[in-house]
């Protein structure tokens, strides 16, 4: 599964990764533009057409260290790749003058680069840039999303002269075409060696032999089972990141109730100082991508796309004005306003009111209430993500028995509970693959509601029915939270629905929304995976993802990115399999999907790992949505945008056409 934007190719729908705004519980940011009044999506100047295009969250690294959805959204207009996709769904040249020429072993690919792509500094971007990003992308170090690393698969890249970038692959990878060309946005060499020699001479204040020291210190503590006091360690810790001049993580990111998780806010500080200690013991490329995230522009990027970055308020708004020397010319809108609305009902309140134009993402609630409006319109296509019930399947935690994860599936009625808990706006599924994709199984076994199975199942793992009609073993109660994601009210409803029907099971769920940035960000990011304020690892946690347009599935699913203990004693965090899913079968066939480039034959090896999932249950694997985007009627492409031509999730492709005439 890959996790990039729309425009990238790989539809950054990351629902799981989905930043919050940083507001006080219970408000919301309102959309104020520049120059004009609170909720006004600002002044149109003379004969100039601007655009408000509401973002949902906080946002994180505006480069390719991004993982989450508005960070993603926000990201898209800035940057151009290789390739992009048309409204088609399929990869079409952006910065290449054609798609690649691929050798016939399938290894070299060769890709010849427009002349007149520039970047928002001026300069002009030459394949010298197309090489130094995908030398980033491959170092061991890479801290771009994980998806489109390339370590495992890119052998080399070079640029044989200005305008001529050639790949050679260690090994046939078919989402190298449909994920990478078109996922990764290409860095302005010159503006990123700066920022990295700008971070050096910073971080020359300490030597690498006290960071090692403090590294070493960090890993032999996480090391420990059960996991070290690293709390501990947070002056030392705080001592070296503030004499590197590294910012600190915020603390409210990590606060609930008032009270700290220190454990998992050092684990937080921990990850900057393995990110600095790699920075001095690797080469040039190696150590820039190491800490590629702390680099300045992930605030302040160089892209050379459709817009550039003016202004950015964190918490608050972006602002961004036109590329005068885009490539595919100069775009119709001449600024772009980017507020961030948290709240999905205030946010649809904007889109109704005219201050906003644009918003990704109408849920069930927020589309009743709109729908009829004669001001707007909306996108509708089969969204390429789902959500799901993930398990922490790593020994101890609950959910490590199977005959529990199937007990579950077989206690509900699953059909009826996701019509109820989208508004009939989700598809429901039974496998990672969403009905959208070529690859997807409609075969899949499902499990139908079956108490009296479910039940079996439990008794099977040795549970016995307590007097308060509550499974028990061992003077513990089959009882546990799952945290899902506060202000979503269809994965809320899913889970309560859920929790009232597991009761007839003897199954105890306690629903607990938590926020994005404060309480989930953490837990997931970081390997033990205890929410903040907890001394455990969660059990269960309801989320989702976005899946690319390739159903390539070794980010989410491989055993390599299961996060923790490594062989070399460090310890992987930000690696997408936290649930600790690990199957020899599963990663024959995901590694077979990699090589096979007949389009066929790779659906046969996916559907062949859907019955995996099916059959292991790893999640409950809930529903895929049909997706909603909400936009005024003064906004259209080239042509007028209408349902038959807003279908699928790339229909506003060539952006640069993007018009809002009021």
């Amino acid at each position: 599964m890959s996790l990039r934007t729309r425009r990238g190719g790989a539809l950054l729908a990351s629902f799981i990764f989905v930043a919050a705004a940083c507001q006080p519980t219970g408000q919301t940011a309102s959309p104020t533009a520049p120059g004009g009044s609170p909720g006004s999506p600002g002044p149109t100047v003379g004969a100039e057409q601007t655009l408000t295009y509401a973002i949902d969250g906080e946002i994180s690294q505006l480069n390719n260290a991004l993982a989450d959805v508005p960070t993603a959204e926000a990201a898209q207009w800035l940057y151009s790749q290789v390739y992009r996709y048309n409204q088609d769904l399929e990869p079409v040249p952006d910065l290449a003058t054609d798609l690649a020429e691929i050798s016939s072993d399938g290894l070299t690919w060769t890709v010849t680069l427009v002349d007149n792509a520039f970047f928002s500094d001026g300069t002009n971007l030459t394949a010298e840039d197309v090489a130094f990003t995908y030398e980033v992308a491959k170092s061991p170090n890479c801290r771009f999303n994980p998806s489109v690393c390339l370590e495992n698969f890119l052998a080399s890249v070079e640029a044989k002269d200005e305008r001529t970038v050639v790949f050679t692959l260690k090994q046939k990878y078919a989402p190298f075409a449909t994920v990478n060309l078109p996922g990764i946005f290409i860095d302005s060499k010159a503006a990123v060696e700066k920022s990295y020699e700008d971070f050096k001479s910073k971080a020359s204040a300490v030597t690498p032999a006290e960071v090692k020291a403090t590294d070493d210190k960090i890993k032999a503590e996480q090391a420990k089972d059960p996991p070290g006091a690293l709390a501990g360690l947070r002056a030392e810790v705080e001592g070296i990141l503030n004499k590197a001049s590294i910012e600190l993580p915020t603390e409210a990111d990590y606060t609930t109730d008032g009270v700290l998780d220190e454990e998992g806010y050092v684990g937080a500080e921990a990850i900057l100082i393995d990110s600095l200690n790699k920075s001095f013991t690797a080469g040039d490329i190696d150590g820039l991508a190491a800490v590629y995230p702390l680099l300045s522009g992930a605030r302040e990027p160089v892209g050379s796309g459709p817009w550039k970055l003016d202004e950015f308020k964190p918490g608050e708004s972006l602002t961004y004005s036109a590329n005068d020397k885009y490539h595919f010319g100069k775009p119709a809108i001449s600024r772009m306003f980017l507020p961030i609305i948290k709240d999905e009902v205030a946010a649809g309140s904007a889109l109704k009111a005219g201050q906003i134009d644009w918003k990704f993402s109408v849920t069930g609630d927020v589309y009743t209430t709109l729908k009829d409006d004669p001001n707007l319109k909306f996108a509708e296509y089969p969204d390429f993500g789902y959500f799901g019930l993930q398990y922490n399947l790593r020994e101890g935690r609950l959910f490590a028995d199977k005959n529990l994860r199937q007990a579950m599936h077989y206690c509900i009625n699953k059909e009826q509970t996701v019509t109820a808990a989208t508004d009939g706006a989700g598809v429901a599924i039974y496998a990672d693959i969403p009905p959208a994709s070529w690859a997807y199984n409609p075969d899949v076994p499902k499990f139908e509601e079956d108490v009296d199975k479910g039940k079996q199942l439990i008794e099977a793992s040795g549970w016995a029915l307590g007097s308060d009609g509550v499974y028990e073993k061992g003077g513990k109660k089959l009882a546990t939270k799952v945290l899902v994601r506060a202000g979503r009210p269809d994965r809320i409803k899913f889970m309560q629905l859920l929790r009232d029907q597991v009761k007839r099971c003897g199954i105890d769920i306690t629903v607990q929304e938590a926020d994005f940035g404060t309480v989930l960000t953490p837990m997931l990011d970081n390997y033990p995976h205890i929410p903040p304020g907890e001394t455990q690892p969660f059990d269960a946690y309801f989320g989702g993802w976005g899946t690319g347009l390739d159903p390539d599935p070794y980010s989410i699913w491989h055993s390599s990115q299961v996060t923790g203990p490594q062989a070399d004693g460090s310890i992987q965090n930000e690696t997408y399999n936290y649930i600790g899913f690990s199957n020899a079968e599963a990663d024959k066939l995901i590694e077979e999907g990699l090589v096979e480039l007949d389009q066929a034959k790779r659906a046969e090896i996916y559907q062949k790992f859907e019955l995996i999932l099916a059959e292991e249950q790893p999640y409950m694997f809930a529903w895929s949505d049909i997706a909603r985007e909400g936009l005024r009627t003064t906004v259209n492409g080239a042509e007028e945008w209408t349902a038959d031509n807003m279908d699928t999730p790339t229909w506003f492709w060539e952006a640069e056409k993007i018009t809002n005439k009021k």
